[in-house]
């Protein structure tokens, strides 16, 4: 009896240490699989990103001169052109304007060319002159935006009164690209297409504000600025003398 109990617990042990690797041998499948899971989803995330990272980049160098040019949209009735690798966007003349005033064009121009151009020339048939922006020098590969600030390609002295949504005819030339001419549109600048009047007057004088009144324009402001200049300084020397001459008596 004792035989066959011992031969009963000796062929138990391998069914127990077999029932109980089996589990084992599971578990270690079960692990290998979620881990395959994981490694397959961390390769598909890089790949996903990586393609989101070439898109964003695509997108950038696709906008281009857009993302410059836009900076510079402050009103929806402008003009855009192009003349060789300049290319001419949001261009209007800020307005209203009267007959000898002259006339700032607020613009974006952006070089898409591998060398430097220069902007030397600005008229038009309704003005006497017209003076370049500063600067004028336009980088390759970079953008330009001009507001109403004083620094804007300019016609200067116009032949007459321009109201707002009149076209004036303007050619701006460069140095490389050519000249190219459009019908600009005369526009009222919204707010960040132009600078405070008092910072294109200068520095103010003693006893003078910079601000301007209410409905002025920058350029009704600086004759006013200066007539009123002038009378103060003819005015003070001809009160000296009478002063003088009453202590004199």
């Amino acid at each position: 009896m004792s035989r066959r109990l011992g031969a009963r617990f000796t062929s138990a042990t391998p069914a127990v240490g077999g029932a109980s690797a089996a589990p084992e041998s599971g578990h270690d499948a079960g692990r290998q699989s979620t881990f395959r899971r994981r490694i397959a989803s961390h390769r598909i995330g890089v790949a996903l990103l990586a393609s989101v990272v070439g898109s964003a980049g695509l997108a950038s160098c696709a906008s281009g001169n857009d993302a410059v040019t836009n900076l510079a949209r402050t009103t929806t009735n402008s003009v855009s052109s192009a003349v060789g690798s300049i290319t001419l966007r949001n261009v209007y003349v800020a307005g209203p304007l009267s007959r000898g005033d002259s006339a700032q064009i607020v613009s974006a121009f952006f070089n898409a060319g591998t060398e430097p151009d220069t902007i030397i020339g600005v008229s038009s048939p309704l003005a006497a002159g017209g003076r370049v922006p500063s600067p004028a020098e336009l980088p390759p590969g970079s953008g330009k935006i001009f507001i109403a600030d004083g620094s804007a390609p300019t016609l200067q002295n116009v032949q007459q009164n321009l109201l707002i949504g009149s076209q004036v005819p303007v050619t701006i030339t460069f140095a490389k690209a050519g000249s190219i001419t459009l019908d600009v549109p005369v526009e009222q600048p919204a707010p960040g297409a132009s600078a405070a009047p008092g910072a294109v007057t200068g520095t103010p004088r003693a006893g003078q504000s910079a601000s301007p009144s209410a409905g002025a324009t920058p350029a009704s402001t600086v004759g006013t600025t200066s007539s009123t200049a002038a009378s103060r300084v003819t005015s003070a020397p001809a009160a000296s003398p009478a002063a003088g001459a009453t202590t004199a008596g």
